[in-house]
């Protein structure tokens, strides 16, 4: 099990290095037989002012009924903010990735939303979006590790105005909405564009 565990590290977290550079923090939830990695990516140039943070290790999960995870995420956010925030974001995301494993009961796919809760860090947008990793580069959407298929999924914050916009009329109207921004949606400070 170790064994293939540091494969899939091997696998993922080398394609994540070979676009985002060097991690600078790792942070490990570990629950029973489960071991999800949070790895920290800060900007790699001044141009580049957006920091990620990728899990590692949520496709070697299985759920209540035996089924694999096939899914890995990613947040990204404005630099200044994870500076401001970094005990925040991760707490939060081991928070995601409980409510993956533990309520969702299943792979999280792209589109996929979650209602309004009180656990994003202050200032935040509430409900959150799955949604495919655009703006990354296309060998970053799937891992093949042995046999299995990973996604990785772009997990965008997002308010409860614009989580009703998506379940009502589609993403499509979401993308359309967000499009008029000034502001991405990348910045987690932002005013709703529903």
């Amino acid at each position: 099990m170790e064994l293939e565990y540091d494969i899939r590290r091997t696998i993922i977290l080398g394609s994540y290095m070979d676009h985002w550079g060097m991690p600078n923090v790792r942070k490990v939830m570990a629950k029973d037989s489960k071991r999800v990695e949070l790895y920290s990516f800060p900007p790699s140039s001044t141009a580049n002012n957006v920091h990620r943070f990728a899990t590692v290790g949520l496709s070697s999960c299985t759920f209540a009924d035996g089924r694999s995870c096939d899914a890995e995420i990613f947040l990204t956010v404005p630099e200044v903010v994870a500076q401001d925030q970094f005990d925040e974001i991760t707490n939060y995301l081991f928070d995601v990735l409980a409510y993956v494993i533990e309520k969702l009961g299943r792979s999280p796919r792209s589109e996929d939303t979650v209602p309004v809760t009180q656990l994003a860090p202050k200032g935040w947008p509430k409900a959150l979006l799955f949604d495919d990793p655009r703006g990354e580069p296309e060998s970053l959407e799937v891992f093949h590790v042995g046999a299995q298929h990973v996604n990785l999924l772009w997990l965008i914050p997002i308010f409860g105005s614009e989580y009703s916009l998506i379940k009502q009329n589609g993403i499509e109207a979401f993308d359309r909405e967000a499009d008029k921004m000034e502001f991405s949606v990348v910045e987690v400070r932002r005013t709703p564009c529903a």
